[in-house]
Formats: structure tokens, sequence, C-alpha cells
């Protein structure tokens, strides 16, 4: 496994600060103090080597975000797989639909995954301030980067091809951020001078997505398989682990065209809510290409169960970085400092050393994950002690501890106790709301007892392989049916899904899939399921349409005492989701006031 040591943010930002600040002084008045000869940057000093351009470009490295960690006490968790007592996105605010909350709209302050100054004092300032107004600072550093492509002079053309390969990632790849949350936007393809017509008029999803997909087109044959198997790469191998790749141009065409062709994103463009078949066989198409890719090239592969944590959590004191991974932000804050600023805010309840918010699991999220079987988990099994928590998807018991799961090796005692009733953990002091906590970024042992934090690093992945041939199964059901394929391929989105299972050693399903109304919920279900708590199911049933219907407002908590004699389910919490209203971010009041065709998103003021 590739280690994630020489891309490291502060590295990364040190550099690209320096030359940013530069091109700011170019742009500024000539005779600006005394300065002498030695002390003005040109635009040569910054655009005439690989090594300076590099660094330029490398900013946008650090606008990729990590969902969970970000800021503290923020995830992109808001779409009622997850409730936590404190009043952020998953919690009271985020539930109540106070979207100019999520957004970062209150004030410079709302800590948020799409616009905020926030800074945590534990690990120092942020270094990006969101999908929204970092996503705009990126596409600005790409369009001025591209016009100054001439000036890259001491540069081989192998390298010179990177460059620009980076470059039309990172546009195609901050728009299809924003518009993911905010809907069609213009497509700024260029560096605005002061004089320059900026009021350029919203798009639809669909024309904004087909420009996306041109700067994916431009950079993908631009792009390497691997790093190190380019001249420049292989100087030092290793030490570009993390930097894009031809497979992440490929893997994010796909998802922006599948995006683009689902449900809501279609009737924002104009049609109505299903599916575009049209995009759909072209989503099929850009991931065809990229498992026929993995599959001649093992360039990535799914690693095995045994190992599965290793995408999200190590505790050898690696960073996490898998042959599965395709994109993530490569951070160099970790350890203790993320237990307490960050995980510790965010998954871990008080007794264990948390702080701030502790996010606990919906039950009506816990039903998404099948039997051992293959077969749909009931609600009559909340009774049975042999189906309950036991027998299930082994994804459940990898993502989610369940009561009298353990936290700590050092006491027998540190354990959860779920139930209801006196002596529970289960209480707002602990801050555990629901009776599931969650597992898949926080391990046992990492704790304020044990406190195998030292060695401890997290990251939240952005785009993995799992994901890859997830979004292929659902482009290949909705355009040619579950036993049909991509065009060229004989890999069928029944395949697709297998392949996720199999790692997991659950049964293979077929096209009938007799425990779902139709195979596209079974799609849907394994989505929930491999990519919980990814920042994934807030897009998801936004993009599908159905996060307005009453099965995905309920909160449900299941209360049951400590002998197990009763097990009793209610409603916790029905979220405020209004359709159209919060299918999509509210645009910042000052923005949509400067002139008509920046309008604002329907329902918001």
């Amino acid at each position: 496994m590739m280690e994630c040591q020489n891309l490291t943010d502060m590295k990364i930002i040190r550099y690209a600060l320096i030359l940013i600040l530069g091109l700011m002084l170019l742009a500024s008045c000539d005779e600006y103090l005394d300065q002498t000869p030695d002390a003005v940057v040109t635009e040569d000093d910054i655009f005439s080597t690989y090594e300076s351009f590099q660094g330029f470009i490398d900013a946008n490295y650090a606008e990729i975000l990590n969902y969970n960690h970000h800021y503290m006490v923020t995830t992109a968790d808001f779409g009622g797989d997850v409730f936590c007592y404190i009043n952020w996105a998953s919690g009271w605010t985020g539930n109540d639909g106070d979207y100019w909350y999520i957004a970062g709209g209150h004030d410079d302050d709302t800590p948020s995954l799409f616009n905020s100054s926030f800074d945590n004092s534990w690990w120092g300032p942020n270094t990006t301030s969101g999908i929204w107004a970092g996503g705009w600072r990126g596409i600005r550093v790409c369009n001025v980067a591209l016009e100054h492509l001439n000036l890259l002079s001491e540069a081989t053309d192998e390298e010179k091809r990177l460059i620009e390969g980076q470059i039309y990632f990172f546009r195609a790849f901050f728009h299809a951020e924003i518009i993911s949350a905010y809907g069609g936007m213009p497509y700024i393809d260029v560096a605005f001078k002061p004089n320059d017509n900026m009021e350029l008029p919203r798009i639809s999803y669909q024309e904004c997505t087909e420009r996306i997909v041109e700067d994916y087109d431009k950079a993908i044959p631009l792009l390497p398989v691997d790093w190190d198997q380019t001249a420049r790469g292989a100087q030092s191998p290793g030490s570009n682990t993390g930097r894009i790749t031809k497979g992440a141009a490929l893997a994010y065409k796909q998802k922006a065209l599948l995006y683009a062709a689902s449900p809501l994103m279609n009737k924002f463009s104009g049609y109505d809510y299903s599916y575009n078949m049209a995009l759909c066989e072209r989503a099929a198409a850009a991931g065809a290409e990229l498992i026929q890719l993995v599959d001649e090239t093992g360039v990535y592969d799914l690693v095995p169960f045994s190992n599965y944590s290793d995408n999200f959590y190590k505790t050898d004191g690696t960073m996490p970085w898998t042959t599965e991974t395709i994109l993530q932000r490569v951070d160099d804050r970790y350890g203790k400092w993320s237990f307490i600023s960050n995980i510790g805010c965010i998954y871990v309840p008080a007794q264990a050393g948390g702080d701030e918010a502790c996010e606990t699991v919906n039950q009506t999220y816990v039903d998404y994950f099948e039997m051992a079987d293959g077969t749909r988990y009931k609600t009559d099994y909340d009774y049975d002690n042999s189906k309950r928590w036991e027998n299930r998807d082994p994804r459940f018991r990898q993502n989610i501890y369940v009561d009298q799961d353990h936290w700590g090796f050092r006491d027998s005692t540190l354990i959860f106790n779920l139930w209801e009733g006196e002596g529970s953990d289960k209480n707002i002091n602990n801050q555990i709301a629901l009776p599931y906590v969650i597992k898949k970024f926080w391990p046992k042992g990492v704790n304020n007892y044990d406190q195998m934090w030292t060695e401890f690093r997290v990251i939240s992945p952005r785009m993995r392989l799992a994901e890859v041939y997830l979004d292929y199964a659902e482009a290949v059901t909705a355009a040619y049916g579950p036993t049909g394929s991509a065009p060229g391929s004989n890999f069928t989105a029944v395949d697709a899904i297998n392949r996720v299972r199999a790692r997991a050693g659950m049964p293979n399903v077929t096209a009938e899939a007799p425990d779902y109304p139709s195979f596209m919920d079974l799609v849907w279900n394994e989505r929930n399921v491999e990519l919980c708590f990814e920042g994934h199911y807030w897009w998801d049933i936004r993009r599908w349409h159905v996060a307005h219907l009453p099965n995905y407002k309920e909160i449900i908590n299941l209360s049951f005492d400590k002998d197990y004699t009763y097990f009793n389910r209610s409603v916790f919490l029905v979220r405020t989701f209004e359709d159209p209203k919060h299918y999509w971010l509210p645009l910042p009041r000052d923005l949509v006031q400067l002139y008509e065709g920046m309008y604002q998103n329907p329902g918001w003021e």
C-alpha cells in the first residue's frame, strides 16, 4: 500500500499560498511601496517551471473535503440517517429544515461543509471554506492556470500534460460539487477581470453537466493511470499518492452523468421525475471504461473484508489509503488531535472521551442491513435475539455498535449499555439519543481509557472502487435493466452489485430481487449499506426525489430494557423536509440580489 506522507495539506498550502500571493501582487499597482527588483514576483516565477506551476494548482487539493474532518462537529450526515442532540446539521437544526444553517448562511462562523470561515483552535486554521466558497475559489485557480499554460516552458511534454489534466479535472469537480447541492449554475471558464460582465445567468443542471463532462473528457487522456508509472513520478515513487488520476476522472465523469440523469435533476432541467435514459447510458459507458481498466490493469481492487476498515482508519500510524481508494483528501491532521477535535466531537459519546456530539443511527437505517442469508430485515425480528443484531449482513456490525458491544480493551466494563432506564448510557449527558453508535470511523480502543489515539489515523474517502460499481449498477439498471450492460461490455448491473456484496460474504442477488419492489430498490439499498455514513445518503435521497416521503422523514427509536423483555419502536422525530424547498440549498441572499439571472431556489427568500 502506498503511503500518503508527501502530498500533505500543509506542504501544499504553504507553497501554493506563496505563489498565489505572488499572483495577487502582479495584479496590484506596480509602484506599490518602494520594492527592490528581487521582491517582485513575476508571472514567469509562478508559471514557467513544472514545480512552481504544480505548486500553484496544488491549492485545489486542499479544497477536497473530508466530510468527517472538515470542521469540528460537522459531517454530511444530515439526511435522517443519524441524529445527535447538539444543534448542528445532524441534530435539531438540520432536521428542523434550517438549510440556511446547513449552507453556512447565518453567519461566518457557522460550521458548514458549504461556506464557513470557522476555525478549530485545536489544530489550527482550516485550509478550505467548503463546497460553495472553496469550490468557486478552486474554479478561479483553474481558470487562472489555464490562461497561463503558455508560460510553462521549463517542463517536459509529459509534465505539461499532467498539469493540464489536473486543471481540467478540478474545474469540472468543483462545478459538480456546487450544482449537486444548489442546482444549475453558470459554468465559469474564464478568470474574470474587473471590467468583465459577470452577470451570467444560471443554466439547467444538465446543461451545466455537459460542460463538466467536456472538462472531464479533456482531463482523461492527459492524466496517468498511476503516477509512479510516469517519468515524473518515477523520480520519487509514492510521493504523488493522492494526485488526480485517469481513474478519478472516469469515476467522476460517471458520477456527474448519473447525478444529472437522476429524477430530481431531470426535473430541474425541465423534464419529469424519472431517470434520463440517454444520460444513464453515457454514465454506464464511463463506468464500463473504468471497470475495464480495473480488470485489465489491476490498478484498483476491493480490499478483503478483513481489511475493510483500512479504507477509513488505521491504528498503526499510517494514513488510510488502499487499493480501493480513487480519491480522497490527503490530510496530515491526525492522531490524538483528530480524536479530540473531530472524531471525538462527532461519533464518540461522553463516557468514552467524546465531546460536543455523538451521531446515533436511525432504526430505519439499521433496517437497511439485510440478514446474512440475503433476506430483508423484518420488524418482527426486533424481539428475536438471534436475528435482531446477529446473523446480519457483516457490514452491519462492522459499521455500527449495538448494546453490549465493547468500545475499549482496558476494562471489561467499557461496553455500551443502550437500554432504557437507570444505569443506561442512552441519555443526553452521554450524548446518546438512539441505541446505535457509529463504528465506521471510530475503532475499539481509541478512547480516553485505552488512549490508542497516538497511532490513530482517520479519513473519509471521497471516491472508492465500491462506489464505481454501485454507480454503474444504478445507471445500467435505469438504462438497460438489471441484466443489461453498457455497450461493448458484458458486465451487468447484477454483476456489479454482486461484486460489492461478495467482498462482505453476502449471497449473490438475481434480477428478480424477490424481497424488493424492484431491482432498482435493491441497488438503492446496497448503496445505503455499503456507503453508510460516508456522506452519500442525503445526496442520494434528494436526487432520487424521495426525501419528502414520510418514511424518509421519520427518525425511529428502538427502546428496550436491560433484560430484553420488551422492544418498542417509536417515532423519535419527524424531520422537516418540504418539496420542493428542501431539495436545494438556498443561495446566499446577497448573490441573488445582484442581478435577475441569479435567481433564488424555490421556497427560499
